[in-house]
């Protein structure tokens, strides 16, 4: 039975991956995205390596991240039917925590069949 209103199924385990953060992004981030299973990468080319292993349904980039890096991670994120996401530096909690949920809801829609 389709479900007229979209959730997430909370028995599988949603990893988050954090690219290129300084330590202080990554901690609001981490903290924003629990109980999700967040990894932090340091650079683009990382995050494109590990990214079959991960397998993150969710992938976050701060805005000042390059294009190339952008479009790098993007690439191997569509492959692996992640979202891939933009935050502000510092980040905008307020606001975060309604990225991430939609986020989920796309990458775990693309993934999971209704």
């Amino acid at each position: 039975m389709k479900q007229e209103y979209p959730t997430l199924d909370v028995s599988t385990v949603y990893r988050c991956m954090l690219v290129g953060m300084d330590d202080a992004t990554f901690s609001a981030c981490r903290l924003s995205v629990s109980p999700l299973e967040a990894f932090r990468l340091d650079t683009a080319r990382e995050a494109s390596a590990k990214m079959s292993e991960i397998l993150p349904l969710v992938v976050v980039l701060t805005e000042d991240a390059a294009p190339s890096d952008v479009a790098e991670v993007a690439e191997v994120a569509k492959a692996c039917g992640a979202e891939v996401i933009k935050v502000a530096r510092p980040v905008e909690r307020s606001t975060f925590g309604r990225q991430i949920l939609d986020a989920l809801q796309k990458g775990e829609a693309r993934r999971v069949p209704r």
